[in-house]
């Protein structure tokens, strides 16, 4: 596998490898690659075919709750007022 990385505008870096297909015109997924998006047996990926170009993008897993709750900032945001106002329909 060969690895390409085109820097552009703002800090963008697009990881680009090359992979061969083999006998059963399959492809191994990275390990860099399954550990930055989670991949795991059984996930499914989309296949984009432009006519010119073919993209592999993984399709968005469920979340649960627990794997959310503490990672991002919420000062000045309170759920459980913001809940109930929903709920009273006062939102």
């Amino acid at each position: 596998m060969k690895i390409f990385i085109i820097h552009g505008e703002g800090g963008l870096a697009i990881v680009v490898k090359k992979l061969r297909v083999s006998k059963g015109f399959q492809v191994t997924v990275p390990s860099e690659t399954r550990e930055k998006y989670r991949l795991e047996p059984g996930d499914e990926v989309m296949w984009v075919d432009t006519g010119k170009e073919i993209f592999v993008r993984p399709l968005g897993k469920a979340v649960r709750l627990t794997d959310v709750v503490g990672k991002y900032e919420t000062e000045g945001f309170d759920s459980v007022l913001e809940h109930d106002e929903v709920v009273s329909g006062e939102h």
